[in-house]
C-alpha cells in the first residue's frame, strides 16, 4: 500500500479517536457537541459505551488493517461508517436536514473513500505476489 493513502488512513482514524475518547472518558465534554441530554447512570452509559465505543473500534480496526496490511478490517470500518451514513440519511427524510451532521457526514465518506481506496491497493499488492 502507498504511503500516501495509509497517511490519509491515520489521519480518518484520528477523529474517530479523539471522539470515541471523549466519549468513554469525558462523556459531559459530548451532550453540547452532539446535541444529547442523557437521563441517568444509563444514558451515560450509553454515551459511553454505544458512542464512544463504536468510535474507538473503529478507529483501532483502520489501525489493525494498516499494520496487519489486512483489508478486512478497513471492510468492517466502512461497514460501520456506511451503516452510519445510511441512519444519517434515515434521519433527513423522517426528521428533516440539520447543517449541524455536515461534519460528521464528511468524516464519515471521507474514511469511506480513504478505506475504499487502501482496500484496492492491498489487495493489487497481493496479486503482484
Amino acid at each position: 500500500m502507498k504511503s500516501y493513502i495509509k497517511i490519509l488512513a491515520i489521519v480518518a482514524s484520528l477523529p474517530l479517536l479523539g471522539l470515541g475518547l471523549a466519549a468513554m472518558f469525558a462523556p459531559s465534554t459530548m451532550y453540547d457537541m452532539l446535541n444529547l441530554k442523557p437521563e441517568g447512570t444509563f444514558g451515560i452509559n450509553t454515551v459511553r459505551a454505544d458512542i464512544g465505543g463504536m468510535l474507538v473500534s473503529s478507529a483501532l480496526m483502520i489501525w489493525i488493517g494498516l499494520w496487519r496490511g489486512n483489508p478486512t478490517w478497513f471492510s468492517a470500518t466502512i461497514l460501520v461508517m456506511i451503516t452510519l451514513l445510511v441512519g444519517r440519511t434515515i434521519s433527513t427524510i423522517a426528521d428533516g436536514f440539520t447543517t449541524a451532521a455536515i461534519p460528521a457526514i464528511a468524516v464519515e465518506i471521507y474514511t469511506v473513500t480513504v478505506l475504499y481506496f487502501a482496500i484496492r491497493q492491498t489487495e493489487e499488492a497481493s496479486a503482484k505476489k
